[in-house]
């Protein structure tokens, strides 16, 4: 018997037989394969013109059967899928920096989901309860703490009725200046504030985090520093395995924190947030107008991380077509076999974020990947990594003054943290020099 085609499909002529879970193959010979075979108009769902309730209708009533029909919903069979000409195609970069690409900005394909009625979650006893033990971590001895503990219970039920009802009013921050390394102001909320900023937090950081692409560092759960630095030696490894020259562009942004522009950060929350109390409370804590968002609070770390990370990392990855790149905040590293199409890279990322989002660099780098690339507090080989001078310099002197004053108990503390971070790093020879092996084993 001669062999007959399998039509998958259905014909678009055929009511009964259409839909994409419809399978001919009875009868259809090669020769007519591919007659049979048209625009789908109609879906997959299939739903009940009218339905009677039993207890209404008569023992011998009954619905037939071509009373059922097709949704109208739109199919999205293919669409999306790998090798269907839309998945993880990469656009021509040869006219990058002077023709203008298209950005992500407030692009509807990402930001489509809006979330409502959050300030329930925000508000819940439970919520308020778990912002309060959070945010005492570390401060059960200051003053805040103790006046807001003595009735925390009275407190929260306040704290949370102001946040559903919008009136809401943050408190006066305490601000200072630290220099570590550079002159940063610190604006240092009061305890209450503290509180409802990470009942904020709890809710809204996982709803901007899923808009987030897995190569943002900074300020996320399971990402940080060492996971940056982790990722970027490993594919440091793998590209160099396949070809001889690899560069990197490495960018900073000017004063980050202080040159974001609160109307567009407000236009990005609010194609995500649609609960008016959440937005209420927000504008309590972040102005619609000015520039700047302040350093020292929790929602600054999200919303600044979210500035860029919804529009310059899809912008990089989606519309440039790169690959290769890492970004903790405002550090972003970019990595590629060719310094010209960096440099191509480089003028349009820059023209991207002066037009949209209103930031300027304040230095920049290209360079073979065997000068060594100095991100986060590391400088990165394929086969090797080294603590940052600068991170080196600054230990030393820490060290010097603490053991010429006899402290101790300052000693102990910075060493924590600072072999914390050292051993991350090739630095068992700089450990030994500076004698802080023998003070771990005291």
């Amino acid at each position: 018997m001669q062999p007959r085609a399998s039509i998958f499909g259905g014909s678009w002529i055929n009511g009964s037989n259409a839909g994409s879970r419809y399978a001919n193959v009875a009868y259809n010979w090669p020769e007519n394969s591919n007659d049979n075979i048209g625009a789908r108009g109609r879906s997959d769902d299939r739903i009940m013109t009218r339905r009677v309730p039993r207890s209404r209708r008569s023992a011998t009533e009954a619905i037939p059967l071509d009373q059922d029909r097709w949704s109208a919903r739109v199919s999205r069979f293919g669409e999306d899928t790998a090798r269907s000409g839309i998945a993880g195609r990469r656009p021509n970069l040869s006219g990058c920096g002077s023709r203008p690409a298209a950005g992500f900005l407030f692009n509807e394909h990402f930001m489509a989901k809006r979330y409502r009625n959050l300030i329930g979650q925000i508000a819940s006893p439970r919520n308020m309860l778990r912002a309060y033990q959070l945010t005492a971590r570390g401060k059960r001895l200051s003053p805040g703490y103790l006046d807001f503990k003595e009735y925390d219970a009275l407190n929260l039920d306040e704290l949370a009725r102001e946040m559903r009802n919008g009136t809401y009013v943050a408190g006066e921050p305490h601000e200072f200046y630290i220099f570590d390394p550079k002159r940063r102001l610190i604006s240092a909320l009061p305890f209450r504030d503290r509180v409802a900023q990470q009942a904020i937090c709890i809710i809204l950081g996982p709803i901007f985090d899923r808009a987030m692409l897995p190569r943002a560092f900074a300020c996320r759960e399971g990402k940080g520093t060492h996971a940056g630095v982790r990722l970027l030696q490993s594919d440091l490894r793998h590209l160099t395995r396949f070809t001889e020259s690899c560069y990197f562009l490495k960018t900073d942004f000017s004063r980050y924190f202080a040159s974001i522009e609160l109307p567009t950060l407000w236009k990005l929350i609010e194609a995500k947030i649609s609960c008016r109390a959440t937005l209420r409370v927000l504008e309590a804590m972040i102005p619609r107008q000015g520039i700047g968002l302040s350093i020292g609070s929790l929602t600054s770390q999200i919303f600044a991380n979210y500035y860029t990370g919804a529009t310059l990392d899809r912008h990089l990855q989606q519309t440039l077509g790169e690959k290769h790149w890492y970004r903790y905040m405002d550090d972003l590293v970019v990595l590629g076999t060719s310094s010209e199409h960096l440099r191509k890279l480089k003028n349009e990322i820059e023209r991207y974020s002066r037009h949209h989002l209103y930031l300027r660099f304040s230095k920049w780098q290209i360079a073979p990947i065997s000068r060594g690339i100095n991100f986060l507090g590391y400088r990165i080989w394929p086969t090797h990594k080294l603590l940052r001078r600068a991170s080196v310099t600054r230990a030393r002197r820490k060290l010097a003054s603490y053991r010429a004053a006899g402290d101790r108990e300052r000693e102990r503390r910075f060493l924590a943290a600072w072999i914390g971070h050292a051993k991350h790093a090739d630095a068992a020879n700089l450990m030994r020099s500076l004698d802080i092996q023998s003070k771990e084993t005291r």
